[in-house]
């Protein structure tokens, strides 16, 4: 057999189709059984897609109030106290994820001590809802923006931490030991062997933490931390819904304008 032909028997050859363990399946049969017993527990019901359709709430939507929408002092000026929250909380969370997120890291942490505190605390915050943060945080320091402000900033402090610790762990360790090597102090061979790497990374999540800002302190607002938020839930309760879908939408427009801005910044950097 010439080497032509050999090449081209082993280009005929097809890979092998991988077996289904019977694990896997057993696994799947598994997950199908909770679902369709938890779908029945919470009342479940597939006739709801189609009677949903049929409420009469749906005529109140239309047709939408656009001069209560377009007013400055009514909606405008509560979607810019909204932006401005969510700009003050990305900023001061994600000053103070950097050095708690390179504390976190196995990789750049100073000590296991302050590795298993630092972590331990953020494990805690993360698993607070943003939500009963922003209930907590408004009945102690205030009705309005700043007790929505420091709610949104623990929540943008624990999603970056998050990203930018992993972020971290991820990093070619030998620039670090190489500055380690050559005498350098702790921080200051991270901050030449480490910070280079994961800078842009940092930048760009903290973009995406942005994005999740502004949608987030929508739903702060609604309870009583500020902004747009505090806006349509006085409407609810007036069950003004025209204005409520107005407000949606210019909500949606703005939303995929920030999404789009920073998809753009992450495409960049990373």
């Amino acid at each position: 057999m010439t080497t032509v032909g050999a090449a081209a028997d082993i280009g005929q050859v097809r890979p092998s189709r991988p077996r289904i363990r019977f694990r896997s399946i057993l696994i799947a049969i598994g997950v199908i059984v909770f679902t369709v017993h938890a779908a029945r527990q919470s009342g479940w019901e597939w006739s709801s897609f189609v009677t949903v359709w049929t409420n009469e709430l749906w005529g109140e939507f239309w047709p939408i109030d656009w001069d209560f929408v377009l007013d400055r002092q009514n909606v405008l000026d509560p979607l810019i106290e909204t932006f401005q929250i969510a700009v003050v909380a990305t900023v001061i969370g994600c000053g103070l994820a950097m050095p708690i997120g390179f504390a976190m890291s196995q990789l750049t942490t100073p000590n296991k001590p302050t590795f298993v505190v630092v972590r331990g605390a953020m494990n805690v915050l993360r698993a607070i809802p943003d939500l009963l943060l922003a209930v907590i945080l408004v009945a102690a320091v205030s009705i309005g923006a700043f007790g929505g402000t420091i709610a949104l900033t623990a929540f943008s402090l624990a999603v970056l931490v998050k990203l930018f610790s992993e972020t971290v762990d991820a990093a070619d360790p030998r620039p670090l030991e190489a500055a380690k090597a050559a005498g350098a102090r702790h921080t200051a061979a991270v901050r030449a062997g480490v910070l280079p790497e994961v800078l842009p990374a940092y930048v760009a999540h903290a973009a995406y933490v942005f994005e999740l800002n502004v949608r987030a302190s929508v739903v702060i607002g609604l309870v009583g931390g500020g902004g747009i938020g505090r806006v349509i839930e006085a409407q609810r309760q007036f069950f003004r819904y025209d204005r409520i879908l107005g407000i949606l939408i210019v909500l949606f427009v703005i939303v995929i304008v920030i999404e789009q801005i920073s998809d753009a910044i992450r495409r960049r950097l990373l």
